[in-house]
Parts: structure tokens; C-alpha cells; sequence
């Protein structure tokens, strides 16, 4: 018998001051279904948009994920109540490079925001990965991160 579970990880943005303009935005990554029984690790994405005002030129910048309520970017986890289900977020869709804050073996996104002068932006892809058969109870599983632009 399959047992499915359902579940999202919202993304907190909080932009930062420095020499441009620039916000960000997510959709966060809908991980949707998770089926314990599958040989495959399932894969979701959703994205990170960051936003500059016109005139803000070209400015280097990086973009952080926090570790979320796990506290650890090796071991992220959402909750459902008491229990607890592993995922992570990577920069790649290879997944070999967890999205974080550049610490703890973590990396972060690293752009410029060319500006043109009616002003722009991007969409920078977040790829989120659950490992095959982990032994959880059916139910919603979510957690937090905040991302944080630097200039």
C-alpha cells in the first residue's frame, strides 16, 4: 500500500540595504506529494526573484537561504507537529551544492544586477530534493527560510 504525504516549504525574504535598489521575492518550493514507497529521491523547485529599481547600475550581490527550524543546512527538516521529515535545498539541479549561507559546507548565489534604466531583475531557480524511502506518517510538513540579499 503507498502512503502519500503533502507538504511546502515557504521562503521568508528579507531584503537588505546597500548600493542598489533590489528586493527579492519567492514562490518557494512546493514539494507536493512524497511517496515513501518510491525507489527514487523526489525532486520540486520553485524560485527566488530578485528585483532591482531602475538607475540601480551594476552591483555585485549574494543571495542566502537560512538553515530553517532545523537549525543545521546538512540536516533540514520540516515538522509536523512532533514529527519530522528531511529535505534539502540546493543551488543545482545536479544537487550537489546546498543552497545556504556559505557556511557549514553550504554555498550561496552569488550575481550582479545589471540594471538597465527601467530597471530589472531575475528569477534564480531553488531545487528541493527528498531522499527515497524515508519512514514518515502521512500529513503536511513545512518550514521556514529566510533569504537574505547582500550587497
Amino acid at each position: 500500500m503507498s502512503r502519500a504525504l503533502g507538504w511546502v516549504v515557504l521562503l521568508l525574504l528579507v531584503p537588505t540595504t546597500g548600493h542598489a535598489a533590489c528586493s527579492v521575492s519567492a514562490s518557494g518550493v512546493a514539494f507536493g506529494t512524497y511517496n515513501p514507497l518510491s525507489a527514487s529521491p523526489a525532486h520540486f523547485s520553485g524560485s527566488v526573484t530578485y528585483t532591482c529599481a531602475a538607475g540601480s547600475g551594476s552591483s555585485p550581490f549574494t543571495i542566502a537561504l537560512s538553515s530553517g527550524g532545523s537549525g543545521s543546512f546538512m540536516g533540514r527538516s520540516m515538522s509536523n507537529g512532533i514529527t519530522s521529515m528531511a529535505y534539502q535545498l540546493y543551488l543545482d539541479a545536479a544537487d550537489t551544492m546546498i543552497w545556504g549561507d556559505g557556511t557549514g559546507g553550504s554555498s550561496v548565489y552569488t550575481g550582479t544586477a545589471d540594471v538597465p534604466v527601467s530597471g530589472g531583475g531575475a528569477a534564480i531557480p531553488v531545487y528541493g530534493l527528498i531522499a527515497a524511502h524515508l519512514a514518515v506518517s502521512p500529513g503536511s510538513y513545512t518550514d521556514v527560510i529566510v533569504a537574505t540579499i547582500s550587497y
